[in-house]
């Protein structure tokens, strides 16, 4: 029987996480260790190449084909920890702690997973399985005499689908389709593989 539950928007940003995708083959794809990432504020996907490509026949719209998804997810973080950002981006650290961009400086992909609670107060559950994030906008202000106006570290990456099996994201929302509060104790802690039923 299916489930009846009234359905309820999002109304909340936290536990951004970060993996990086060790390897992608026709074999399977492979993560590194999850990152916390701590002052997540807002998130906003993207389809990018939603026009269809429509085939014309007998005279009339016959087929429609959508090209491979391209979603851009962009994120706003109160801010991205210069030992996080380094990783993220290909920049190195010198032995003083100091962050130093080089012109080659080219970020790998990365897993990047976060939760999201509903108006109901359960909670939605997701993983974009691997991105690449674009140079960061960053921006400074000074302040004047008692206004302060706080600034925000903004990423916009762009998500692709996986060589290993085409899984370019994965959504799970607590307490439908069999999808448990227990189960999502762990959804985060690994980057979430699916688990495909039996035909």
């Amino acid at each position: 029987m299916a489930e009846n539950r009234k359905p309820m928007g999002t109304i909340g940003f936290k536990d951004f996480c970060i993996a990086e995708v060790v390897s992608d083959t026709a074999e399977g794809t492979s993560y590194g260790e999850v990152i916390k990432v701590a002052g997540a504020i807002d998130a906003t996907l993207t389809p990018e190449n939603t026009d269809p490509e429509v085939q014309y026949a007998d005279d009339g719209e016959y087929d429609v084909v959508y090209p491979d998804p391209e979603v851009t997810f962009r994120t706003k973080l109160v801010d991205l920890p210069l030992e996080v950002r380094h990783k993220v981006f290909g920049h190195k650290m010198d032995a003083n702690g100091v962050m130093i961009k080089n012109a080659n400086d080219k970020g790998g992909y990365w897993a990047v997973g976060f939760r999201s609670e509903k108006a109901d107060h359960t909670d939605r559950y997701v993983w974009l399985y691997k991105v690449r994030a674009k140079p960061m906008v960053e921006n400074y202000a000074t302040k004047e005499g008692e206004t302060i106006t706080r600034q925000t570290s903004e990423i916009e990456w762009a998500a692709i689908k996986r060589n290993y099996d085409g899984n370019y994201q994965t959504v799970g929302d607590v307490g439908l389709n069999g999808f448990t509060a227990e189960k999502a104790k762990t959804f985060l802690s690994t980057v979430y593989e699916p688990v495909v039923s039996g035909t």
